[in-house]
């Protein structure tokens, strides 16, 4: 039984199952109880062993806006350290150690801990209008989401530094071209593209792609624990800082306009 959820939307009916971010009003921004749904349906697919691939997009113009820091109090700093340790850590270790191949369709602007998700995913394709983008530094704070781990290893150090300290946008052929994604397509193209994807996936042994999917994570992020754990206690630390609240009020009221 798939329990209810408010922040995303599960379809489980066929060997390829469907998970959305279903936020579009605040751009599939994630707040805490977004990333415990995003869980909990990932557990859901991962206990039906008919399912044999999941995809996660977002529903609207956006992947996501990152973090919700609208719900916080506009006066109390966040607390971002334990809702990373609670929230988002779970949520990246979890999907790089599930059974399912998971693909990622970025159809849209992904931004700060969206891309996080992203980037746990298997396999990303994004749309030829889709960007990522980092505006941590900018907020007076930290990447986070396994963004450090994950950026630095796919990018390299100079790339991935000058993304996540300039916090420029990172188009989908540049991203494509780094190696971040795997593929881009034109927007109308993207769900069947991914269907397609996920389809040859589901097909495929499901022990063998479980046993790949563990010695990949090995080989590229044995100390990915440490490195999560790392990013929560800088963010825990930045999230108390004197610039933080001034930095965030200014952002909202930029996109204000």
């Amino acid at each position: 039984m798939i329990p209810p959820f408010h922040d995303v939307a599960l379809d489980v009916s066929r060997p390829v199952a469907r998970l959305e971010i279903a936020r579009p009003d605040k751009l599939n921004a994630l707040r805490d109880e977004t990333a415990g749904e995003i869980l909990a349906a990932l557990r859901v697919a991962e206990a039906r062993a008919e399912v044999r691939s999941l995809v996660i997009t977002g529903r609207g113009r956006a992947f996501g806006a990152g973090y919700d820091l609208s719900v916080p109090p506009p006066t109390m700093p966040p607390e971002l350290g334990d809702v990373l340790e609670r929230h988002f850590n779970p949520l990246i270790a979890a999907m790089r150690s599930s059974r399912l191949p998971i693909v990622a369709a970025v159809n849209g602007p992904c931004a700060g801990a969206s891309v996080g998700l992203a980037l746990a995913s298997d396999i990303v394709i994004a749309a030829e209008d889709a960007y990522f983008y980092e505006p941590f530094v900018g907020l007076a704070l930290v990447p986070d989401a396994g963004n450090t781990v994950f950026l630095t290893r796919l990018l390299g150090r100079g790339r991935a530094a000058a993304m996540m300290l300039l916090g420029e946008r990172i188009s989908a052929a540049a991203a494509r071209d780094w190696g971040l994604v795997w593929r881009t397509c034109a927007p109308a193209d993207l769900e069947a593209t991914v269907a397609g994807i996920a389809e040859r996936l589901a097909v495929l042994p499901p022990a063998a792609i479980a046993a790949t999917k563990r010695l990949i994570g090995e080989a590229a992020e044995a100390d990915l624990a440490d490195r999560l754990a790392a990013e929560r206690d800088a963010q825990a630390i930045a999230g108390r800082g004197p610039e933080v609240l001034d930095r965030i009020e200014r952002f909202f009221r930029a996109r204000r306009g």
